[in-house]
């Protein structure tokens, strides 16, 4: 039933049918474009031509299909295609608003520039010289502008080449700034040397200069010329240049104190008790001689017999000290033993001085000289090589001879010399750190870490390692993949905060070099020697002529046996005090002073402590008369005066003197040596030594020893007065 009405309706369908436009069969299988992968998306690489427009859409279908089924791709299709049917150019343009546009091409990878190379440049003292011509040249031309600009450039050489100081500029400075000074041109003088102390900020006289400037611009700001004040004391005790002239100097001083404190203590003993040792040295002589013959005697005997014979100091002292031991006490007689044993070994002690204060024209000076990179450190460069070439040159000349090279841009011989050190000390901290720079700055990175590790394990606390370590990480990571940056930077950056640790200052002051001017000098730390390892002048047989020249001053002689003498010679004026109570020697009377005999007097006791005056005026009273006794009392009076008149004047020549004429032995010897420590000072201010270029303002020796001499003088002599007045 149901097979009519649908015979029926089929009119109607095909009427319906007939009004749409044909459709290609393959159409039928087209899919979302969003769908398709990104090599389906991509479009042919060779469009249609145009002629294909006139020609039947079911012809070229077909052509199509016919080519399909022949298993042939067309030019441009997708071999994916294949089993999905093509579209012809009418589909194209039916479609063109439903299709993507074609994915871009994947981007190039990206290619990074190398870092900028490590620069050492090759430079010279003459590029030096030649600078410092420049400032000459502009300063006689009156052209500020020019002279300011060749300072400026001088500086900044200097700090390319890493050189510490160059001493004979900023002297030269100083001169000029002298000159300025004198022009009334204060403010020019100021900035010359200013640019001294930048030329050699660890010279002192150049710290001096400024700070002199300082303090005639304004008086009143105390902080910017003691800053400067310290800052040279601290070079001058620092540097060895320096320090072992200081060092001299104050041991000749002290020397030469030392040696007048004792012909000042065993003087002033001597005059206090020679009258008693004239007084038994008369009871040798039959009755019938004067006392102005046995003392005549006495005089040539003590002093004419040694001065004659050329005995020396020492002796003329142990002569003396002998003669009056019966009348001086323990403490005396030990105060002034030690003496005369401390002034025999003055001349040992001269000669090891002479051999610790040597510095000049000595392997150490050399080393010194190029491992401050200033002028003339070429020529001891050519001395050091000599060395080198004869197997002569030890470990500190080769590790400051390759350091100036480095620093100089002489590479290839910094290598070598460094290489050679490395055969004499291997494992040298500072040594590793400096052959790791060289290494860098010529390309072998790999080798510079090596041995910045190395270094940081041998020495833990230096800075430079990590320091340096750090820029070997920089530049791997500049060229590393991507994967591999931000290991780098990481260790970068734990390198930077290691050597922070060691020494904050150091990031905080620091500052990268441009990389266009990428100098290695400015770049890494170089670690200098240490101080341990700087060699020490020996010269034997300077400090032997030395001693001996002093030897034969001080104790007629040289060698053991002189010395040998001298000590036997004080121990026995110390104990030969012992023997005077057994020999009758005289005494002091406690009241008049005068000596207390008992061969004059044979009724005195044994230990009787006043003479025969005294106790006949005080003891007997009825056997003087009154006025006996009464001029006896002004005799006694006259005494006192007279020893405390002596004793101060000896104060007032020479502190403490008078406190040993009053007995006060130890105070006394304490109170002279002061005092002649700082007369020594004052007589001895150009000194014994002189330093690299001149001396030191005098104001800076004398001020010190004056604000020490003056109060201590007037404490002494008050102390006198009122111990005379108990």
């Amino acid at each position: 039933m149901l097979r009519p009405s649908l015979l029926r309706c089929l009119p109607l369908l095909l009427c319906l049918l007939s009004g749409f436009p044909a459709r290609q069969a393959h159409a039928q299988q087209f899919q979302d474009p969003s769908m398709l992968d990104p090599e389906e998306m991509a479009m042919p690489d060779e469009p249609e031509s145009d002629d294909s427009g006139d020609e039947d859409p079911e012809a070229s279908s077909a052509g199509h299909k016919g080519k399909n089924a022949k298993g042939q791709k067309s030019k441009g299709e997708d071999p994916r295609g294949a089993g999905k049917g093509t579209k012809t150019k009418g589909e194209s343009e039916g479609e063109g608003e439903g299709e993507l546009p074609a994915a871009p091409p994947e981007p190039a990878p990206v290619v990074r520039p190398p870092p900028a190379p490590i620069l050492t440049p090759r430079v010279t003292d003459a590029d030096l010289h030649a600078a410092w011509g420049r400032w000459q040249s502009a300063v006689a031309a009156l052209d500020n502008e020019a002279a300011r600009k060749a300072l400026q450039e001088l500086v900044s050489l200097k700090d390319d080449v890493a050189a510490l100081d160059i001493e004979a500029f900023s002297m030269g400075l100083i001169r000029a700034a002298e000159g300025r000074r004198k022009a009334h041109d204060e403010a020019g003088a100021l900035q010359l040397v200013e640019n001294a102390a930048a030329l050699s900020p660890n010279l002192p006289y150049a710290r001096l200069a400024l700070a002199q400037a300082y303090a005639e611009r304004s008086p009143e700001a105390v902080g910017a010329y003691s800053r400067e004040l310290k800052a040279a004391l601290g070079v001058m005790l620092r540097d060895p240049r320096y320090q072992r002239p200081v060092l001299a100097d104050l041991g000749a001083v002290v020397l030469v104190a030392l040696m007048a404190t004792a012909v000042v203590i065993v003087g002033v003993l001597f005059v206090r008790r020679v009258r008693y040792m004239l007084h038994d040295f008369h009871h040798l002589f039959p009755r019938a001689a004067a006392r102005w013959q046995s003392t005549a005697l006495a005089v040539v005997l003590l002093l004419g017999t040694p001065l004659a014979l050329r005995w020396g100091l020492v002796p003329v002292l142990i002569i003396l000290l002998s003669s009056v031991a019966f009348y001086l006490t323990r403490v005396e007689r030990a105060v002034a033993a030690g003496l005369i044993v401390l002034t025999a070994l003055v001349p040992l002690a001269a000669g090891k001085l002479a051999q610790s204060a040597m510095f000049a024209e000595t392997v150490a000076e050399d080393v010194y000289v190029l491992e401050h990179g200033g002028l003339d450190a070429e020529l001891v460069a050519e001395r050091v090589r000599a060395r080198h070439d004869k197997k002569q040159a030890d470990f500190a000349e080769l590790f400051a001879l390759g350091r100036f090279e480095a620093r100089r841009g002489q590479m290839t011989e910094a290598l070598v010399h460094y290489k050679a050190a490395a055969a004499l000390r291997p494992g040298h901290a500072a040594l590793m750190t400096n052959l790791g720079n060289a290494l860098l700055a010529t390309g072998d990175s790999d080798g510079a870490a090596r041995l910045y590790t190395e270094a940081l394990s041998a020495d833990p606390g230096l800075v430079a390692p990590p320091f340096n370590l750090a820029e070997v990480y920089r530049r791997r990571a500049a060229v590393a993949p991507d994967s591999e940056i931000g290991s780098h930077n990481q260790k970068a950056s734990d390198a930077l905060a290691a050597a922070a640790r060691l020494d904050p200052v150091l990031l905080r002051d620091w500052r990268r070099p441009p990389d266009e001017r990428l100098l290695m000098n400015r770049l890494l730390l170089a670690p200098s020697l240490p101080r341990a390892d700087l060699p020490v002048p020996q010269d034997p047989v300077l400090a032997e002529r030395v001693q001996a020249q002093l030897s034969r001053r001080l104790l007629g002689s040289s060698g053991f046996a002189a010395w040998s003498l001298s000590l036997l010679g004080a121990l026995f004026a110390f104990g030969f005090g012992f023997a005077g109570q057994t020999l009758k020697a005289s005494r002091e009377c406690e009241k008049c002073g005068r000596p207390v005999c008992r061969r004059c007097d044979k009724e005195l006791g044994v230990a009787s402590k006043t003479c025969a005056q005294c106790v006949n005026v005080f003891s007997r009273r009825v056997v003087v008369e009154a006025r006996v006794r009464a001029r006896k009392h002004i005799e006694i009076e006259r005494n006192r005066r007279w020893s405390s008149g002596l004793s101060y004047i000896l104060g007032v020549l020479v502190s403490g003197a008078g406190h040993v004429f009053h007995g006060l032995a130890v105070r006394g010897a304490l109170y002279a040596f002061f005092f002649l420590l700082a007369v020594a000072g004052v007589l001895l201010r150009s000194g014994v030594l002189r330093s690299p270029y001149g001396e030191a303002p005098l104001y800076l020796k004398l001020a010190p020893v004056l604000l020490f001499l003056i109060p201590l003088h007037l404490l002494t002599l008050r102390g006198l007065y009122r111990r005379q007045n108990e």
